[in-house]
């Protein structure tokens, strides 16, 4: 299927741009592989999900906020690889999560970038690795930070 048409359907619009913040580059293609940078949930400037986990956060608002850093990541992939049509699978996600030390549901967070990976690419194409963990602390004290390994067409 075509992803742009499946963001359509699912009245995604991927932002304009996901310039990085600082001199680092939003995503690097080696060897067929897309490596994009860590993404937070933000709509432009401003931060959509910001706090910890396990205080001020709930899972439910963590989820959205993983949902919307992977729309960021398919940004900067575009960015970076001209074409989304290029994907071929996605490989790898790595989901950071700003937790208070007693919360162990960083998995659950992860489940929100999880799934809309399964809605846009579907079982063969978005059948993914994973890692989620808590952190200390985030840029911006946003609740969840991303990032994604990229398969693409030769």
């Amino acid at each position: 299927m075509n992803l742009d048409q499946r963001l359509t359907e699912l009245s995604i619009v991927l932002p304009a741009s996901a310039a990085p913040g600082a001199q680092y580059a939003p995503g690097v293609v080696h060897q067929g592989l897309a490596w994009i940078a860590g993404q937070l949930p933000r709509d432009g400037d401003r931060v959509l999900v910001s706090g910890k986990l396990g205080r001020e956060v709930s899972i439910d608002d963590a989820k959205m906020g993983a949902r919307a850093a992977l729309i960021r990541a398919l940004a900067a992939l575009r960015d970076t690889v001209g074409d989304l049509q290029r994907i071929d699978k996605i490989l790898r996600l790595n989901v950071y999560v700003n937790s208070t030390e007693d919360f162990s549901q960083q998995s659950a967070v992860a489940d929100g970038a999880s799934a809309l990976i399964y809605e846009l690419f579907g079982p063969e194409q978005g059948r993914h690795a994973r890692t989620s963990v808590g952190v200390a602390q985030l840029p911006r004290n946003a609740a969840v930070e991303l990032d994604i390994v990229v398969a693409l067409e030769i």
